[in-house]
């Protein structure tokens, strides 16, 4: 059974929560909006962050902008991230310690927020079952609502684990991009799809039916890298600017929607959709305050495809820097002392073939061939022919089979002692730990979210019934995939590059630079301190914004 995590920073976070705890609390938004934009690193905000003049630059110049804020969990993916941000709690204690894991009852690999007993609200959507039944606890929407009669609390998205696990328990709405045919939600949220959100999907699905979407670099764009890497099978190009995305008249398939997804069109047409929702449900205008919770997507698919520094990415985050301040006009037109929080799920590395060519030590895994080695000397170590690991599709979380160990007459210690001495001796490793080794952790280690050690970090991505019996971390700069692959480059590490995102409060608090490094489970007790509400267990704490 999962230890809770944090406890003395529990007890200090909701003694600091009522409102007199640092001051008088500032003077009651009627609206509250907390931008995710996923795979945005701290490092893309550095570098591109000089060149921008829109709504990340507003951000930046006026709001208490934490530069060294760190997601102080191992596996940095979407699901994960985004589980954090508004519930204040790591991973392990979310219940999302992965985008995806093995299900030892069902013998399979399980989605997030997939949830295969649901109805789909329409058939004819993807994902439109999707629901937070694997989110465990609540967040920053469930105790305004619970605190403050009249609350209301949405999220939208260009992906549907990034709404649904900001939107924690028991959300107002949430609502998601589907392809082709636009926005969705499910039957846990809606009984029917709303009657705005219906005539936009209307109208959005007849411009990609009669629209070209030609994707140019914008003029303000300085250039970025121009290179070419070439693979059997694939090559992989930075600078080919413009891209055609999709045309008048193609077809509206699976390949639109992988075109359109790593594309600054996708954050476009979220930001149309979000909106849509401000004016449809009337935002910022009702008796208490509102939280709204939206989630930019298309940096990590451009990252994923083109890496973090060709012309691709810098185009992307100088479009995104347009999309944010034409939102953070709307939400001040609806309420001139609306709060913005700004934050990420995660990092991202830049292409490894990129990184070489630099000197640094990137490579690729390969996992099949990684797995299959392990099984290999696990077979031979063991004289047995049963395959004794689950198939994984990354080697970072492995799952011993059970069943197959039991009837081999082989201990579980000894088979775990064996998978650990042969990772560690592998050269693309850095470390790997046990399940039991993790449960004997103590989560709670004190100090920098800079300095937190591989095995606390895993520790924290860890929970007994869902992760594996073997945790990877992997050596810097690894990324798993060897072209030809849809996914290039990526993220999921326990490092900086990762870890480290913006963390900005935008608001009624004077405009400063924070260099101190927090954690970005600080960031819901933070609003709630701010908010003057009582919040759940966290494992952050509330951070002072100054006045």
């Amino acid at each position: 059974m999962i230890r809770p995590i944090w406890p003395s920073l529990l007890l200090g976070t909701l003694l600091l929560a009522p409102i007199g705890a640092q001051g008088s609390a500032p003077a009651q938004p009627r609206l509250v909006v907390v931008i995710s934009v996923d795979q945005f690193s701290a490092e893309l905000m550095q570098t591109y962050g000089p060149e921008l003049t829109g709504g990340l630059a507003r951000l930046r110049k006026e709001g208490v902008f934490f530069t060294e804020a760190y997601h102080d969990h191992g596996f940095t993916e979407t699901g994960p991230g985004h589980s954090v941000l508004l519930s204040g709690r790591f991973p392990a204690n979310t219940g999302i310690v992965e985008n995806r894991w093995y299900e030892r009852d069902t013998d399979r690999l399980v989605y997030c927020v997939e949830n295969g007993e649901a109805k789909a609200l329409d058939p004819g959507r993807a994902n439109s079952t999707s629901t937070n039944a694997r989110f465990l606890g609540e967040s920053l929407g469930d105790w305004l609502q619970a605190q403050r009669p009249g609350s209301r609390a949405f999220a939208v998205s260009g992906k549907d684990r990034a709404a649904i696990l900001m939107a924690g328990r028991k959300p107002t709405g949430v609502f998601w991009f589907a392809g082709a045919a636009g926005f969705t939600t499910s039957p846990t949220y809606a009984a029917r799809m709303p009657k705005w959100l219906a005539g936009f999907d209307d109208g959005l699905r007849a411009r990609f039916a009669t629209q070209s979407w030609l994707w140019t670099k914008e003029a303000s764009t300085p250039e970025g890298r121009v290179a070419s890497w070439t693979f059997p099978g694939q090559v992989i190009r930075n600078g080919a600017l413009p891209r055609l995305v999709q045309g008048a008249g193609m077809p509206l398939d699976k390949t639109f929607e992988s075109r359109f997804r790593k594309s600054p069109f996708l954050d476009e047409v979220t930001l149309e959709a979000t909106e849509a929702l401000l004016e449809a449900e009337q935002l910022g205008q009702g008796p208490a305050t509102d939280l709204l919770a939206v989630s930019f997507s298309a940096t990590d698919y451009i990252g994923h495809s083109y890496g973090t520094l060709g012309t691709e990415m810098r185009d992307q985050i100088h479009r995104l820097d347009r999309t944010v301040g034409r939102l953070l006009d709307d939400i001040r037109r609806r309420d001139p002392k609306a709060w913005v929080v700004l934050s990420a799920d995660h990092g991202g590395m830049d292409l490894p073939e990129a990184l070489a060519e630099n000197g640094f030590p990137a490579k690729r895994v390969n996992p099949p061939q990684f797995l299959a080695e392990l099984r290999a000397d696990l077979k031979a170590t063991f004289k047995v022919e049963a395959d004794l690991l689950f198939e994984s599709p990354e080697p970072n979380s492995l799952y011993l089979r059970t069943a197959a160990l039991k009837a081999a007459g082989l201990e579980r210690k000894a088979v775990l002692a064996r998978v650990q001495a042969w990772l560690r001796a592998r050269p693309e490793v850095a470390d790997a730990f046990t399940a039991e080794e993790l449960e004997a952790t103590d989560p709670t280690a004190a100090g920098s979210p800079r300095d937190s050690s591989l095995r606390v970090l895993l520790r924290r991505s860890f929970r007994a019934d869902r992760s594996g019996d073997v945790l990877v971390a992997f050596k810097p700069w690894t990324v798993f995939g060897v072209p030809p692959t849809d996914w290039p480059t990526g993220h999921g590490t326990p490092y900086a590059y990762d870890r480290r995102v913006p963390m900005i409060f935008w608001g009624p608090w004077k405009a400063a630079e924070r260099l101190e490094p927090v954690r970005t489970v600080d960031l819901a007790p933070t609003l709630s301190r701010e908010l003057g509400l009582t919040p759940g267990p966290v494992d952050g704490k509330a951070l002072d914004l100054g006045k």
